[in-house]
C-alpha cells in the first residue's frame, strides 16, 4: 500500500495566483477523507511499509511502540537542521530528507487509516494491545515536542526555506520546515480519528482537541509574524502572511476542516480560533510563556488586520479547492473582530494623529479593508464610523494635497470639475496607490454608499450621516484652513455623489461661509469655498435634480463680485462661468438652467479675457439655438423663460460688443450668431422683443449697415447667416424699405475693407446682390456678370463698369437718377473705408487694397459723386479725408500710390470754372509734391514718381494746360520778401522732367513754353543773385532749346522767343541789372536768342539816350558788355 502524502511546494506565493498543487493534499482530497472516511477499508490482506519494514496492515499497529521510536528517530534527523551547522550541511548528500518525510507521511496515514477501519472497535484494540492507549499518548508527545520546536527555527528559514523546486529540493532546511506544516495537519486529523471511534465522543475531549487547534493556529500565526515584522509598511499590501504555498494550503485545510466541525458538533468556528489567538496580540495581557512571541510585534494592529484579511480571501475556495472569490458560499464575515482591532488602533493614537506612521497605516489598513466590506461581506457601518474616528479631529491636516500621482495640482489650480472629477474617478477607481489616507477613507465611504443607499431602506444612510454631520458646526468650517476646507468639500462632495444629493449638498451649502465676503488675507480660502459650491451646481446637473431651490444662493454672489476688479473675484467669476458653460451644455431647459442667466452676463462680457468671452459666447450661442430648436418641435413654457432671459440679459450686450474691435477679433462669428438669432427671433416674436425694447428692424440695422460696427466680418458672417434664411429675408422686406440698398451698401463694404478675408462668405452676398435688376444692368452682358463672378476683385470691376454703363445714358435727367442712386450705394464711406488703417497696418496688403479702391472710384467716378452745387459732396468728403488728411500723415504714402488716379478722376469735372476744386489740385500738389519727387541715392539728382508722371502722360492738353497754370499761379509767386514757394523748386525739376522725357506729347512741350516761361523767368528776375532758381531757370531754357518738338517746330521756337522778348521788356522796367545777368546767363546757351532780341534792345537804348533817361548810361555800358561777349562767344566757335 502507498501512503504517502506530502505536500509539494511551489515556493512564495503570488498574489494573482490562486491555482492549488494538483499533487498538494487538498486536491488529493485529504480534508474530505478527515471529515468523510471511506466506510469500507479492510486491511486484512494488505501490507504496508513502515520505516523499511513491510507488515500485514492488519497487524503492524501492534508494533506501535517500536514505530514511535522509529518516528521519533527521524524527527531527530530533521530537527538537527532547525539551525545551519556547517559539519552537518556537508554531509546533507548522504540523507534523503525527503525520504525521512515520506516515511513519518506513511506511518501516521497508516495508522488514520487503521483507525478508521475499525471504527468502533477500538476497545476490541485495547484488548489485544493493553498498551495501546499509552502508545497513543506517546506518540502525541513525541508529534508535539517536535511541533514545539517551531520557536527553535531562525527566523531567516522561514524566508529561504521555500522552493520552486518542491519536493525535489536537497536542501535539509526545506524539508525540516514542512515537516513542521505537514505533522501539524496529521497532528490535528489523527487526533480527531481516535477520538472520533473511541469509547469516548469526541466530545467528551473537545477542549483537548479545541486547544490543539489553538495551539497549531497559534504557531501559523507565529510564522506569518516571523514574515510580518522584517517587512516595510510599503510592502504589506504586496505581501502575505504565508511564506509558501503550502502554509497556504495548510491554512486552507484548517479553514474548511474548523468549520465543518462547527457546523456539525458546534465546536468553535475558523473566527473564534484566529480572534482567540490574535486578541492576545491586541491585548498584550498574556502568560510569560507566550509574552516573548506577542511583543516581537511593533504594529499589532495592522499585523492582526493583515491575517484577517488574508484568511478572508481564504474564504473564496470552495470545497473542490476551485477560487471562485467573492461569490463562493463559504464566505464568513469577522466585523467583531475588525471592530476590535480598529477599536485598539483608536485607543493607541489613531484618533489624535499620535502615531509615528499613522497615515502611512491608515493608507494599508483602509486598502485592506475596502476589499472585505465593499466586495466580501456583509455591509455594516461599524467599520466606516471606526475609520471616520481616525480622520474627523485632524482635517486640517494636508492627507489630499499629494505630492504624487494624477492629482498634484495645487488647490488654487484645480477647477471646479477637477474636484468633481476627482471625487468619481477615487470612487470608480480599483487602483489608489498615488492616493493619502483619507482619499482612501473617502473611496471606501464612498463606494460603500454607492452600493449599500437606497432610497426605500436608508438605514445605513442615516448611521453615517448622523455619525458625520454631528461632527461639524458653521463655526468650526469656517476656522478651517484651506487644507480643513479642502478636505471638508471632499468629504460632502463624496456623500453627495453617492447618497442622498439633495439633503447633503443642502447641509453642505449652510455649513460653508457666505463667498461674496472676503479680504484678501482670506481671498484663497473662499475662492476655494466657491469651487465646492459651484460643485454642488455641476452635481445638482449630473443627476438631472431641478435647479430651482439653489441657483438664488449663488446668483446673488455672482451678481455681487461680477463687479469687482481684484483678482480673486475674476478667478471666481472664471469657475462660475465654467460650471455655467457645463450646464448650458447639456440638452435640458426643464430644470431651472434659465436662473442662472442674471445682470452678471452684461457685466462680465465687459470686464472679462478673451478665453472667457469664447467660452460665455459658445454657450449663448448653443443656448439660443437649442431653444428654437425645442420650440419648433415642442412648446414649453421651459422654453420662453429661457428665452426670456435671453432677451433680457444679453440682447443689449451683444448690440455693444460691436464696438469693440479687441474684443470682436476672435468671436465675430459667435457675435453675428447671436446677432442673427435675436433678429429671427423678433421676426418670430415681436412681443417679447418689443418687451425688451429691440426690434428686427433695429437689429438688422445695427449689424447689416451701422457704421459703428468695427469689424466687417460681424456684419458679412451676420448678412451670410441671414440670407440663408429666404423666410426671413421676405420678413424683412416688408420691415425695411431699403433693405437691397443695405446689402448693396454692406457688400461694397465686405469688398473693400474685408477683402481676401472670407471669400466665401462675400461670394453669398455678392450673388445677392448681383440678383437685384439695378446691379444686374450695370454689366449688360453675361459675359461680364460672369467675369464679375469669378474675379476676386469684383468691387473694381463694379466700380468700372458702373461709369460704363453711365456713359451708354443718353438724357441728363437718366444720369441724375444714375448718380443719385450711385451716391446712395456708397453713403458715409468716408465714415469706415480707413477703420482698419493705423500706424502699424500702413503698409499692409489690404490698406493698399482699400486705397486702391479709393484710386478706382475717384478715376472712374468721380463725376458721380461730385456735385458743385454741394459743398460737403461725399467726392471732397473723401479726398480731404483719405488723400488731404491732416489728422493722420501717415497715409500720405498710401495716397501716394493713387495720385494719378485721383488727379485724372477729377479730368472729368469742369475744374476750370470750379474754383474750389482748382483749390483741391493746388492741395493735392502742395501736399504729394516732396513724396512723388525725392532725392536719389546721389543727393544731386531727383527721382520723379511715376505716379506723378502718369497724369501727364493721360491726360488731355486742356486739362494738363489747367494743372500748368494752377502750378504757375500758386507756386512761382514771389512774397514781399523776394522768397519764392518753397515747391517751387520741385516743380522746375517736374517741368525739366517732362522737357527731357521724349515719351511725352507735343502739348506737354507747347504748353510748358506758353504757361510757364514767363514765371519763371519773372522770378529768376526777382530772387537774389545766389538763389538755386538762376541755375534752374538757365537749365530749363536750355532743356527747351532742346527739346526734340522745339528743334522740329519753327512756330514754336517764335512762341519761345516772343514769350522771352515780353518778358525782358517787362524786366528791364523792374530791374535793369538782373534781366542783363539774364541775358549773359543764356548767352552761352543761345546765341540765336539774345540775336533775336537786338533790334529790341537797341531801339530801347536809342529811346533812353533821347529821353536823357537816368538809366540810360548804365544801360548803354551792360548792352555794350553783352556785345562784346556775344562777339566773344561766336569768335570763339
Amino acid at each position: 500500500m502507498d501512503f504517502c502524502l506530502t505536500f509539494n511546494c511551489n515556493g512564495k506565493v503570488n498574489l494573482n495566483d490562486w491555482e492549488l498543487d494538483r499533487n498538494g493534499l487538498f486536491i488529493r482530497g485529504e480534508v474530505e477523507n478527515i471529515l468523510y472516511p471511506q466506510d469500507d477499508c479492510p486491511l486484512s490482506e494488505k501490507h504496508v511499509q513502515l520505516f523499511n519494514y513491510s507488515m500485514p496492515a492488519a497487524t503492524a499497529l501492534l508494533d506501535l511502540k517500536h514505530f514511535n521510536k522509529c518516528m521519533n528517530m527521524q524527527l531527530k534527523i530533521l530537527s538537527r537542521y532547525e539551525t545551519y551547522n556547517q559539519v552537518l550541511s556537508s554531509k546533507t548528500n548522504d540523507v534523503d530528507f525527503y525520504y525521512i518525510r515520506c516515511v513519518i507521511s506513511e506511518f501516521i496515514l497508516y495508522i488514520r487509516m487503521y483507525l478508521n477501519s475499525i471504527k468502533g472497535n477500538y476497545q476490541l484494540l485495547k484488548t489485544i494491545n493493553e498498551d495501546i492507549e499509552e502508545e497513543f499518548n506517546e506518540l502525541f508527545i513525541i508529534m508535539k515536542h517536535f511541533l514545539e520546536r517551531i520557536h527553535n527555527i531562525p527566523d531567516t528559514t522561514f524566508h529561504y526555506a521555500p522552493s520552486k523546486l518542491g519536493n525535489q529540493c536537497i536542501q535539509p532546511e526545506y524539508h525540516m520546515y514542512h515537516m513542521h506544516i505537514e505533522l501539524r495537519w496529521y497532528f490535528i486529523s489523527l487526533m480527531y480519528a481516535k477520538n472520533i471511534y473511541c469509547q469516548y465522543s469526541i466530545e467528551n475531549h473537545l477542549d483537548e482537541f479545541e486547544n490543539i487547534q489553538t495551539m497549531i493556529i497559534n504557531d501559523l500565526i507565529y510564522i506569518s509574524l516571523k514574515i510580518f515584522e522584517t517587512m516595510p509598511l510599503i510592502h504589506v499590501q504586496q505581501k502575505t502572511p504565508y511564506n509558501c504555498t503550502c502554509i497556504r494550503e495548510l491554512w486552507l485545510m484548517l479553514q474548511i476542516f474548523i468549520d465543518s466541525l462547527f457546523d456539525r458538533m458546534k465546536s468553535k468556528s475558523f473566527w473564534m480560533y484566529i480572534n482567540d489567538c490574535i486578541n492576545g496580540l491586541l491585548n498584550r495581557n498574556v502568560s510569560n510563556k507566550n509574552k516573548e512571541f506577542l511583543t516581537l510585534c511593533k504594529n499589532s494592529e495592522l499585523f492582526c488586520l493583515w491575517i484577517v484579511y488574508h484568511l478572508s480571501l481564504l474564504y473564496g475556495y470552495n470545497s473542490d479547492g476551485v477560487y471562485l472569490g467573492a461569490r463562493c458560499s463559504r464566505i464568513k464575515s469577522n466585523y467583531e473582530q475588525l471592530e476590535r482591532i480598529l477599536k485598539t488602533y483608536i485607543s493607541k493614537g489613531g484618533k489624535d494623529g499620535e502615531r509615528d506612521e499613522i497615515d502611512e497605516e491608515l493608507r494599508i489598513m483602509i486598502s485592506l479593508l475596502n476589499t472585505i466590506v465593499i466586495n466580501w461581506w456583509q455591509p455594516r457601518v461599524s467599520i466606516i464610523s471606526l475609520l471616520w474616528d481616525c480622520f474627523h479631529k485632524r482635517l486640517d491636516e494636508p492627507f489630499l494635497l499629494q505630492t504624487s500621482g494624477p492629482w498634484t495640482l495645487s488647490v488654487e489650480k484645480k477647477s471646479t470639475m477637477d474636484l468633481l472629477k476627482q471625487i468619481k474617478d477615487r470612487i470608480n477607481n480599483t487602483e489608489c496607490i498615488k492616493e493619502s489616507s483619507y482619499g482612501m477613507f473617502l473611496r471606501l465611504l464612498g463606494s460603500f454608499l454607492r452600493i449599500n443607499y437606497n432610497n426605500n431602506d436608508t438605514k445605513h444612510w442615516n448611521q453615517i450621516k448622523g455619525r458625520i454631520y454631528s461632527k461639524f458646526s458653521k463655526s468650526k468650517v469656517e476656522e478651517f484652513s484651506i487644507t480643513g476646507l479642502y478636505n471638508f468639500i471632499s468629504l460632502f462632495l463624496t456623500l453627495a455623489v453617492t447618497a442622498d444629493t439633495i439633503n447633503v449638498c443642502s447641509v453642505m451649502l449652510d455649513l460653508l461661509p457666505l463667498s461674496k465676503e472676503y479680504s484678501s488675507e482670506n481671498s484663497k480660502k473662499h475662492n476655494l469655498i466657491w469651487k465646492g459650491k459651484l460643485a454642488v451646481l455641476l452635481l445638482y446637473n449630473d443627476l438631472k435634480l431641478n435647479l430651482t431651490n439653489i441657483v438664488p444662493l449663488y446668483i446673488d454672489t455672482v451678481n455681487t463680485i461680477c463687479c469687482r476688479k481684484d483678482d480673486t473675484s475674476r478667478a471666481m467669476m472664471n469657475n462660475f462661468v465654467d460650471v455655467f458653460s457645463t450646464i448650458l451644455s447639456h440638452d435640458s431647459t426643464e430644470l431651472g438652467e434659465y436662473l442662472l442667466f442674471s445682470g452678471w452676463i452684461d457685466r462680465y462680457l465687459l470686464e472679462c479675457s478673451n478665453k472667457m468671452v469664447g467660452t460665455l459666447m459658445n454657450v449663448l450661442v448653443n443656448v439660443f439655438e437649442r431653444c428654437i430648436y425645442v420650440a419648433k418641435t415642442s412648446n414649453t413654457g421651459n422654453v420662453e423663460q429661457m428665452l426670456d432671459v435671453l432677451w433680457c440679459y444679453v440682447a443689449s450686450r451683444v448690440r455693444q460688443l460691436v464696438f469693440d474691435p479687441v474684443f470682436t477679433n476672435e468671436h465675430y462669428k459667435n457675435i453675428s450668431k447671436l446677432a442673427v438669432l435675436f433678429t429671427l427671433e423678433a421676426l418670430k416674436n415681436p412681443t417679447m422683443a418689443k418687451k425688451h425694447k429691440h426690434s428686427a428692424t433695429s437689429l438688422f440695422q445695427l449689424f447689416a449697415s451701422s457704421i459703428v460696427v468695427k469689424d466687417i466680418r460681424i456684419t458679412r458672417h451676420y448678412l451670410m447667416l441671414i440670407l440663408e434664411q429666404d423666410q426671413a429675408i421676405h420678413d424683412l422686406k416688408k420691415e425695411i424699405k431699403n433693405f437691397d440698398i443695405i446689402l448693396i451698401q454692406a457688400w461694397i463694404k465686405c469688398s473693400i475693407i474685408g477683402h481676401d478675408t472670407n471669400k466665401d462668405e462675400v461670394k453669398v452676398l455678392q450673388n445677392y446682390v448681383l440678383e437685384l435688376n439695378d446691379i444686374n444692368e450695370i454689366f449688360g452682358t453675361s459675359e461680364n456678370i460672369q467675369e464679375f463672378k469669378n474675379n476676386d476683385k469684383s468691387i473694381l470691376m463694379f466700380i468700372m463698369h458702373s461709369m460704363k454703363k453711365r456713359n451708354t445714358l443718353k438724357t441728363e435727367q437718366e444720369r441724375i437718377q444714375y448718380d443719385k442712386k450711385w451716391k446712395l450705394y456708397f453713403n458715409h464711406l468716408e465714415k469706415w473705408i480707413l477703420s482698419p488703417i493705423t500706424e502699424e497696418t500702413k503698409d499692409s496688403e489690404l490698406a493698399l487694397w482699400i486705397y486702391r479702391c479709393i484710386g478706382t472710384l475717384f478715376l472712374c467716378t468721380s463725376i458721380m459723386l461730385y456735385s458743385k452745387n454741394q459743398p460737403n459732396s461725399i467726392f471732397k468728403i473723401l479726398l480731404n479725408k483719405t488723400i488731404l488728411s491732416a489728422e493722420q500723415p501717415f497715409l500720405k504714402n498710401l495716397g501716394k500710390k493713387t495720385f494719378s488716379m485721383i488727379l485724372l478722376g477729377m479730368e472729368a469735372l469742369n475744374v476750370k470754372s470750379d474754383i474750389s476744386l482748382q483749390i483741391l489740385i493746388r492741395d493735392l500738389f502742395d501736399q504729394y509734391m516732396p513724396l512723388l519727387i525725392v532725392p536719389t541715392v546721389n543727393a544731386n539728382s531727383f527721382k520723379v514718381s511715376d505716379s506723378l508722371l502718369k497724369c501727364f502722360k493721360d491726360a488731355k492738353a486742356d486739362f494738363i494746360r489747367l494743372i500748368f497754370e494752377i502750378l504757375m499761379t500758386n507756386f512761382f509767386n514771389i512774397s514781399n520778401d523776394n522768397m519764392m514757394h518753397k515747391h517751387s523748386y520741385l516743380v522746375m525739376i517736374l517741368l525739366q522732367n517732362l522737357l527731357k522725357e521724349i515719351n511725352y506729347a507735343y502739348h506737354i512741350t507747347e504748353s510748358i513754353i506758353v504757361i510757364c516761361t514767363s514765371y519763371i523767368i519773372g522770378c529768376y528776375i526777382k530772387v537774389h543773385d545766389h538763389h538755386p532758381h538762376k541755375q534752374q531757370t538757365i537749365d530749363f531754357i536750355d532743356n527747351i532749346i532742346r527739346n526734340r518738338y522745339y528743334k522740329e517746330n519753327n512756330s514754336l521756337q517764335n512762341k519761345f522767343y516772343d514769350i522771352i522778348s515780353t518778358s525782358v521788356r517787362k524786366s528791364l522796367i523792374i530791374n535793369q541789372h538782373n534781366t542783363f545777368a539774364f541775358l549773359r546767363s543764356i548767352l552761352s546757351i543761345s546765341t540765336e536768342i539774345i540775336q533775336f532780341l537786338s533790334p529790341e534792345l537797341e531801339h530801347n537804348l536809342s529811346d533812353l539816350e533821347i529821353n536823357r533817361r537816368p538809366n540810360a548810361a548804365s544801360f548803354r555800358y551792360s548792352w555794350n558788355q553783352l556785345q562784346n561777349l556775344m562777339k566773344s562767344i561766336k569768335t570763339n566757335h
